[in-house]
């Protein structure tokens, strides 16, 4: 078995160097870290994990790996942290929490010196290294998310697939034909947020299924999106949504609704707002929308009780999985249309669709794309 003086040679520095890179004790250049970090992988490498199980000691830590991004949306960032900070102190943990953007490494290095009991995983995407890398920590992990690959990490999520298809039935179900989806940032999109992915897969997926029209909003950039020009495409279409469905964060809805109301249409007696996976319980959101939320505080709950009983216990929790059903939380955002009068506008034809360079169908005259366009 390799030890510290095998990784010290192979990485072509001193023992003490070797030591303040698994510690964290001082600060090590960043080329001479990823040395190090190579060949303890190389090498298999784990200090003093056997000396520590034979005491049987634990150093009743959790480590919470939860990147920090330019674009994070804060209300989801504090609340999943906090929820697990606190369910950790109810188990008589204190957390370590790990924001750097080399997450595998900066797991392993706290895991392989045994500073920390466990991980928690946050900010979850489809593809994510961070669990897939699972088995090689050492030590019990949880993943607040269910990625395509999960290997040796356990999950614990949200039914997203069943949060989608609640929101398309219960629009469907009080009348509503043609609604607009309203973006999340398109960062979250292009990095695989897992939720945010399956939300909007499987909202335009059942709509369809229903044969309902679902008119989509330009990209939500960061910083730049026009609430504006949203709100006067939708007045500008012969058939008007009937409802928005809202993946975006409370500042940009707060910009819509503030734009609806310039245009004298009320919520929900002109339009109906309906919001999926946001989290508004801490926001200020200008009114208070129907809401089908993400549950940071239950899924914290799960996972950190998941987490301590492969700790104190021994229990295998590699192959637990465990989903949430989805909620909605009703505020009056939301009214009931008929078939032949949504909010006094006559339901007309799909409107005709041109097929963009992108490859995307667009709504002819809006900038703005929909499905299903055949």
């Amino acid at each position: 078995m390799a030890g510290i003086k095998d990784v010290a040679r192979a990485a072509g520095v001193s023992v003490s160097t070797v030591s303040y890179v698994l510690s964290g004790k001082r600060a090590i250049s960043e080329k001479t870290s990823s040395r190090v970090m190579d060949a303890v992988r190389d090498l298999k490498y784990t200090p003093d994990a056997s000396a520590q199980k034979m005491r049987g000691r634990r150093n009743q830590i959790l480590a919470v790996s939860e990147p920090i991004r330019g674009d994070i949306n804060e209300a989801k960032y504090n609340a999943y942290f906090l929820h697990t900070a606190w369910q950790a102190k109810n188990a008589g943990y204190d957390v370590l929490l790990l924001t750097g953007e080399d997450a595998v490494d900066d797991i392993r290095r706290v895991t392989r010196s045994n500073m920390v009991d466990g991980v928690v995983l946050l900010d979850i995407v489809e593809d994510d290294d961070r669990v897939v890398q699972a088995d090689t920590y050492g030590k019990p992990c949880v993943a607040i998310g269910y990625p395509a690959h999960h290997g040796d990490c356990a999950c614990v999520d949200v039914d997203f697939d069943a949060a989608a298809t609640m929101a398309v039935d219960y629009l469907y179900e009080r009348g509503h034909r043609t609604v607009a989806l309203l973006r999340d940032n398109e960062r979250d999109y292009a990095r695989r947020s897992g939720y945010v992915v399956t939300l909007r897969r499987r909202m335009l997926e059942h709509a369809e299924e229903l044969g309902m029209l679902v008119v989509e909003s330009g990209r939500n950039e960061v910083g730049i999106f026009d609430a504006a020009a949203f709100v006067r495409n939708l007045m500008d279409m012969d058939s008007r949504p009937t409802a928005i469905i809202n993946q975006a964060d409370a500042t940009i809805l707060n910009m819509v609704v503030q734009e609806l109301a310039d245009c004298g249409m009320n919520i929900p007696f002109d339009i109906s707002v309906l919001s999926v996976g946001t989290f508004f319980e801490n926001d200020l959101v200008a009114r208070p929308v129907t809401e089908i939320p993400l549950m940071p505080r239950l899924l914290c709950s799960k996972a950190v009780g998941l987490l301590v009983s492969a700790v104190e216990d021994g229990f295998d929790i590699a192959d637990a999985s465990e989903f949430v059903l989805p909620r909605i939380r009703e505020h009056g955002s939301v009214r009931v249309v008929n078939s032949t009068d949504t909010a006094g506008l006559d339901i007309s034809p799909p409107l005709p669709c041109l097929v963009g360079p992108d490859g995307r169908d667009r709504v002819a005259g809006s900038g703005m794309t929909f499905s299903p366009c055949r």
